[in-house]
């Protein structure tokens, strides 16, 4: 396959696990629990592949989804926080970023819970309970080759920059940076460093989309990739609102989101897409 358009490739997080259930007390359900037949089936994660350093949602599926409507659910994972609200990402910031809150279990009635992942890459344990039935499973949470660093620019302004982490060979990509419009004016796109001087690349980057900023760099020539890590492109925010954070954090920040990236070799063969 040919590096020629961004891609997006939506992996499926193997899941595993097992339901229980419940016994009857005086013909009647004690409370907070469900008959055995009630069972959950599988957990779900938005998205399937789960990096470090994001936002993800986690829901259920169950045999009997009435049943658990309304039963107190217990969930619980070994690293990172939960949060039982959608993350606004105007305002809030994820555990590393900022967020005093959080916990790693988390007891609820709601369908959907948010697990703000961890630093690290590994393997980590997440479950549900609820009621009498128990689900586990274990999910790869990998390094993302790429992600966005925020920092206080000058003047008043915000830099988000696009940083490329332990790549190898990498000579060309093409990405967007989604951000607020209702926060924030992107007034400038340049390339970073880590695929060569100004006389080294080709870049473009338009500031005059509405919700997200396109950019694509390459390498020149028959040259070969760069290996390592850096900055690959920088965008200048002018905040709209005084509701937009300068504050200085790594990771998914105040609703900067890196979408639709592709990298490629010297080759034009994909490195990593997502």
């Amino acid at each position: 396959m040919r590096c020629r358009a961004l891609i997006l490739v939506v992996a499926v997080v193997l899941l595993a696990g097992c339901g229980g259930g419940g016994k009857k007390k005086d013909g009647k359900f004690p409370p907070g629990t469900l008959p055995q037949a009630n069972a959950i089936q599988a957990l779900n994660f938005s998205p399937s592949t789960v990096n470090t350093g994001t936002v993800v949602e986690i829901s259920a599926t169950y045999n009997n989804p009435a049943a658990f409507a309304s039963v107190q659910k217990q969930w619980e994972v070994s690293a990172g926080v939960l949060s039982e609200d959608s993350p606004d990402f105007d305002l809030v910031l994820r555990e590393v970023a900022g967020v005093s809150s959080g916990a790693s279990t988390l007891s609820t009635t709601s369908s959907t819970v948010y697990w703000f992942t961890p630093a690290t890459p590994g393997n980590y344990r997440v479950s549900l309970r609820a009621g009498n039935s128990f689900f586990e499973t274990r999910v790869a949470v990998t390094a993302s080759p790429i992600y966005l660093e925020v920092t206080p620019g000058t003047g008043g302004t915000t830099l988000v920059r696009v940083m490329g982490r332990d790549v190898s060979n990498l000579y060309q990509g093409a990405f967007r940076v989604l951000f607020n419009a209702a926060l924030y004016q992107p007034t400038e796109v340049r390339p970073g460093t880590l695929l060569g001087g100004a006389e080294e690349v080709l870049f473009l980057g338009l500031t005059n989309q509405s919700g997200f900023v396109p950019i694509g760099i390459t390498r020149k020539g028959d040259v070969p990739g760069v290996s390592g890590s850096g900055v690959i492109a920088e965008v200048v925010f002018t905040p709209r609102s005084a509701a937009a954070s300068r504050a200085p954090r790594q990771l998914y920040l105040a609703g900067f989101e890196l979408a639709l990236y592709l990298l490629c070799d010297n080759r034009g063969e994909p490195l990593f897409s997502g």
